[in-house]
């Protein structure tokens, strides 16, 4: 009688486990670093390798934060030409206080526009929030022969007057496998002030 007892515990206590790894067996990422500027944070999955822009001439990158998978870490390393190491990576992401955008108090849809006016083809467009803020969210596919991307999200928001741009790049092969992720972080975005 006990050893029918035993065996339900253990199996019990088994399946708790298994469904308590599931999860993590399941996305493997655990979003574990808060990359900081002085406009914003946002959360990067530990499968993420960032590079936090901080020029000490106050650049006009001063706000932002380049990402890639880790898999492709190797691509802040380099030393050879950006668009020639940017040709080895699968999966991109910039998230930034868009300082070089040249106009002010404009809606969001035309500054969405003036970082869509190429034959990029747009597939959708979605209102959405990020951090209380109205947000546009793009997708669309890549004409440029001379880029490895093949499709991108982009989001475009305005906080006090700011532009700011989410950005996510990918090949064929990554675009679906680091949407998600790209999504997760997306959600995690947070205005400093």
């Amino acid at each position: 009688m006990r050893l029918p007892l035993i065996l339900t515990a253990i199996l019990t206590i088994s399946m708790t486990a298994v469904v308590v790894l599931l999860p993590s067996l399941d996305s493997n990422v655990n979003a574990i670093i808060i990359a900081n500027t002085t406009d914003f944070s946002v959360n990067v999955l530990d499968n993420w390798a960032y590079f936090n822009a901080k020029f000490s001439d106050g650049g006009d990158y001063n706000s932002t934060i380049f990402l890639v998978p880790t898999e492709y870490g190797d691509f802040f390393n380099s030393n050879a030409d950006f668009q020639k190491s940017l040709q080895k990576v699968g999966a991109i992401s910039l998230i930034t206080l868009d300082s070089i955008y040249p106009f002010e108090n404009v809606p969001l849809e035309v500054y969405a526009r003036y970082h869509n006016q190429s034959e990029d083809k747009i597939l959708s467009k979605e209102n959405t929030t990020i951090d209380g803020e109205k947000a546009l969210k793009i997708h669309k596919t890549f004409k440029d022969i001379n880029s490895n991307f093949t499709e991108g999200i982009n989001y475009y928001i305005f906080h006090d007057g700011n532009p700011y741009k989410l950005e996510y790049s990918a090949t064929v092969k990554d675009f679906q496998k680091y949407l998600p992720q790209f999504e997760q972080m997306v959600k995690t975005f947070k205005f400093a002030k």
